[in-house]
């Protein structure tokens, strides 16, 4: 069972996508900010990681660069799950290594889950 990492600090939006990825046989981990998501990353080792880019404490680009200087740029696939759609943050992610990037409220649950397995694959 493959699993995942959302680090996003809307708990409505983490819990519906637990939910949805529990039905799709997923094990779901949850973080609220960049630094708890750090900690359950070293904890849970996922296979992918959604992002998200606003938070408080540490931010979403924030938790990019920590998790690049520890583990690796690219290491754990990460999908940045955003409803901020800046040119400047998916230009900042790309650098990053994220591999995609989901505007929440542009997008069903289904359509993050297809992109979850597109990312694993």
């Amino acid at each position: 069972m493959k699993k995942i990492l959302i680090i996003d600090d809307d708990e409505t939006f983490k819990s519906l996508m637990k939910g949805e990825l529990d039905s799709a046989e997923y094990e779901v981990v949850c973080a609220s900010d960049g630094s708890e998501g750090l900690q359950k990353m070293s904890e849970s080792q996922p296979d992918g990681i959604l992002l998200d880019i606003k938070m408080p404490g540490m931010d979403g680009l924030q938790f990019l660069k920590e998790l690049n200087k520890k583990y690796g740029e690219g290491k754990t696939p990460v999908l940045i799950t955003s409803n901020v759609s800046s040119m400047d943050n998916i230009a900042e992610g790309m650098a990053l290594g994220i591999r995609g990037y989901v505007v929440k409220s542009d997008e069903s649950a289904q359509g993050i889950i297809d992109a979850i397995d597109r990312l694993l694959k």
